[in-house]
């Protein structure tokens, strides 16, 4: 009876250690699963703080990238208008990239991709700043070709405008060279004798008319052609001598109307011509001093005075 019991005790305690045995192997497994878990998660955690990092450290990228380009605004309409879309590309980017940052669980791969995208985003920038400041160097040359074209304009206008002065005054002497100019010329009450000349009287109470006679100097410049000469003779009283029906009337000197007293016309050769008014004795002319003024091509060209008792 004993003996059984021993063999059913010793049988149980094997039993026991096999139980043991394999709790323990069970548990052993349980604590390796556990830690084996705990590994993951602890491994799981750090990848999710890694790219927490990593989004926080690309969106600050984004926000230190400069937009703005190269500061050429306001020099041309042009180059403004070209800056404004580059900027815009840059800008439309920038807002997509900072979209996918904010999309939540990102992948390592995702951000990679996206850590690309700003690194290309960057080099994107650099181009377009070289671009514009290319053009700003092209717009630059060309402001100071122009500004150069310009003041040759100026140059060659302030030539011609000197050019076209000494012209001017050139043509001025020329002009001052080629009038003519009376050589001698007297003036005279005088008396028509029977044979139809004249005689110089000196009271005006004996005259018939008033004798002006002047002789033309010689003008190798002028040009020869018919002339016409106005003769004023001046009373006086100082009133120019004038009777629409002899032949008077109204002639251009320094650009104002005047009166003349009779005119003649000629043809100038350059032989010192000569030409004589006269003037027949009216009732209103009485004794005293009287002055003649010759004008030819609207200057005068000659004067004298002369006194009748």
């Amino acid at each position: 009876m004993s003996l059984k019991n021993e063999e059913k005790d010793k049988k149980s305690r094997w039993i026991l250690f096999f139980v043991i045995v394999a709790l323990l192997v069970v548990n052993g497994a349980l604590i390796v699963n556990l830690l084996n878990k705990k590994s993951d998660n602890e491994v799981l955690t750090k990848e999710n703080v890694d790219l927490s990092e990593d989004v926080e450290r690309l969106d600050g990228e984004l926000e230190a990238l400069n937009v703005e380009l190269i500061d050429q605004k306001g020099r041309n309409e042009h180059l403004d208008s070209v800056i404004n879309l580059k900027e815009q590309i840059i800008a439309d980017q920038v807002a997509q990239i900072r979209r996918q940052l904010r999309s939540k669980n990102l992948t390592k791969s995702q951000i990679a991709t996206l850590e690309r995208k700003i690194k290309d985003l960057n080099g994107l920038v650099m181009r377009y700043e070289h671009e514009v400041d290319s053009l700003s160097k092209l717009n630059d040359y060309l402001v100071d070709e122009v500004y150069a074209r310009d003041q040759e304009i100026v140059k060659q206008k302030k030539e011609k405008d000197e050019i076209a002065d000494d012209l001017s005054k050139a043509n001025v002497q020329l002009d001052i060279a080629k009038r003519l100019e009376v050589q001698t010329i007297s003036g005279m009450a005088v008396k028509v004798k029977n044979d139809g000349s004249d005689k110089e009287v000196s009271k005006m109470s004996k005259a018939d008319r008033i004798k002006i006679a002047f002789t033309l100097d010689n003008n190798p410049v002028a040009i020869k052609e018919t002339k016409t000469c106005y003769l004023q003779i001046i009373s006086p009283e100082k009133s120019t001598l004038h009777d629409a029906s002899k032949g008077s009337g109204t002639f251009i000197v320094n650009g104002e109307k005047s009166l003349y007293t009779a005119k003649k016309d000629f043809t100038f050769n350059n032989s010192n011509e000569s030409l004589v008014f006269y003037w027949n004795k009216s009732n209103a002319m009485n004794g005293g001093t009287y002055s003649a003024n010759v004008y030819c091509e609207g200057v005068k060209i000659g004067s004298t005075s002369f006194s009748v008792k």
